[in-house]
């Protein structure tokens, strides 16, 4: 299978997302994380403009970085999804989920669902309000 297969079917994802922002199937998978981290630079660039296209993404340049990042817009919220490099390899993802409403219970299947890709990837959650979720996510 392509990497631009795999990132597309990444995107579709990320495209899904509708109501329930914060439901497992509605969060990254690891299959999704694990081929992000194999991206380089260039790669993972050209993949944010091709989906940009789409009218639920949207490409964001974050303090005038050379990485883009990726923003999925849903019905009731939106992840903006930034990797962040060394040299030419992902060495951490981040994960900024804007989730209306968010409640203690949201939170807790929010870190359910990450705890679950460890020993893989190791993962820090904050929250800001009761509106954004920030997700740090490291090899672990």
């Amino acid at each position: 299978m392509t990497k631009l297969i795999k990132f597309t079917i990444l995107i579709i994802n990320f495209y899904s997302l509708s109501v329930l922002a914060i439901e497992n199937q509605k969060l990254i998978k690891l299959e999704d994380i694990k081929y992000i981290f194999e991206s380089n630079i260039q790669k993972w660039n050209q993949n944010v403009i091709f989906f940009e296209k789409k009218k639920s993404m949207e490409k964001i340049i974050i303090n005038d970085s050379n990485t883009y990042s990726l923003k999925s817009n849903f019905k009731k919220g939106n992840v903006i999804i930034t990797p962040k490099f060394n040299l030419n390899e992902i060495v951490e993802l981040y994960l900024i989920y804007n989730i209306p409403n968010l409640d203690f219970n949201s939170l807790k299947k929010i870190q359910i669902h990450f705890d679950q890709m460890i020993p893989n990837f190791c993962n820090s959650i904050t929250v800001k309000n009761k509106f954004f979720v920030n997700i740090e996510i490291t090899k672990c």
